[in-house]
């Protein structure tokens, strides 16, 4: 199965993220009455601001880790630049494609063109997210035990906070299918690629063919995840307490910025707020969760920072949480583009073209077993994040 990469497409979310992300800015500014923007702005206090900087790089360096210590089980070899650089192009593709769809496939690419095979980079990038969604599933439960001491403003919010707890409720459902019923989501692809057949009156499951390759790749996601769970569980453990980490990072940024325009308030307060925010927009199907974002952020801060200081902090907040690293990402990602108009990889393929390169012992039923450092060659020439 290709992941293709089209100039044009980036172009166009970009557009649309832009726009709706200056929307959503100005509406809240003239609704807020933000008067005192500029003065806002001249009196933040600068201690705080500074002590926004490393949370920043714990965001953006632990991220990079997190693929790191799975990518390594699968290719020894890989760099720890080339995973900082695919998380930050994760970040760019995301925030410029509906619902965050592209983020995964831009990691995927990049750590492709840094040496990992496609499957290795897949496999990465896939047990990224899933410690990422544990974590999420942890997070979301404790919000919504603790969600009478921050209580949610507007039916709406209350309404999409709710979407979101259900989310990760079904996402833990089907985690817990995943352990119990090895086989289950095999059979099931199977039977959904089995029906298109019918109905096109083609056989998609036929050697080489796309449905085949679903089924496939969806076979081996599970045994991938079952091998960490039960084979590599301190690596797994490892992953789930860097993403912890990094969602810290992320609450305490916030914490920061509130303290900087010189409000009040406790970092528990904001971080529960923030873990609603993320709730609310994690799949919100506007490009990068523009607009959401914004308008959610300025509803739950609002009691926190005051009316007049909505639109300075979220302002900082996008600017230093999302719009900076979209933009570092995505001049790795157009770097790597070159003067190519699209870029592409076969997430089937066994290694970057005109290379050979190990991936892993196989395990029981193919599950992928990691390599000693020494014994892993790589690909000619492919050092990662160059």
């Amino acid at each position: 199965m290709a992941i293709q990469i089209t100039r044009r497409g980036i172009r166009r979310g970009a557009n649309i993220f832009t726009v709706i992300s200056l929307l959503s800015l100005v509406g809240i500014f003239l609704f807020t009455r933000s008067h005192m923007t500029v003065e806002a702005f001249q009196g933040i206090d600068p201690v705080w601001l500074l002590a926004a900087v490393p949370l920043i790089a714990i965001d953006w360096i632990g991220s990079g880790y997190r693929i790191y210590i799975f990518g390594r089980v699968f290719y020894p070899r890989v760099r720890f630049k080339t995973c900082v650089k695919a998380n930050l192009a994760n970040y760019f593709l995301g925030a410029v494609t509906p619902a965050q769809m592209g983020g995964g496939p831009a990691q995927i690419y990049m750590l492709h063109a840094g040496g990992m095979s496609a499957v290795a980079a897949t496999s990465s990038s896939v047990m990224s997210f899933v410690s990422t969604t544990l974590f999420l599933i942890v997070a979301a439960a404790a919000t919504f035990v603790s969600k009478e001491a921050v209580p949610l403003p507007g039916s709406m919010l209350r309404g999409l906070f709710a979407v979101g707890i259900l989310f990760f409720l079904a996402v833990a459902a089907l985690t817990v299918i995943a352990i119990v019923s090895p086989g289950f989501y095999r059979e099931l692809m199977r039977l959904i690629v089995r029906a298109l057949s019918r109905v096109r009156g083609k056989d998609y499951l036929r050697e080489g063919s796309w449905g085949g390759g679903m089924v496939a790749a969806v076979d081996r996601c599970h045994r991938q995840i079952l091998f960490f769970l039960f084979r590599r569980t301190r690596v797994f453990v490892q992953a789930v307490i860097v993403t912890a980490a990094v969602f810290l990072s992320k609450f305490a940024l916030a914490y920061c910025i509130v303290r900087a325009l010189g409000a009040q308030a406790s970092f528990l307060h904001v971080s529960l707020l923030q873990m609603a925010i993320i709730l609310i927009n994690y799949y919100f199907p506007t490009p990068g969760a523009s607009g959401a974002a914004e308008l959610s952020s300025a509803a739950l801060m609002a009691p926190i920072v005051t009316r007049g200081l909505v639109a300075p902090y979220v302002i900082l907040w996008r600017l230093l949480g999302m719009y900076l690293p979209v933009a570092v990402g995505g001049a790795a990602m157009l770097h790597e583009f070159g003067k190519r108009d699209r870029i592409e990889v076969e997430t089937d393929e066994d290694a970057p073209p005109g290379t050979r390169e190990e991936c892993g012992e196989n395990g029981p039923e193919g599950t992928p077993e990691p390599l000693e450092a020494g014994k892993a060659p790589g690909p000619p020439g492919a050092a990662g994040g160059a």
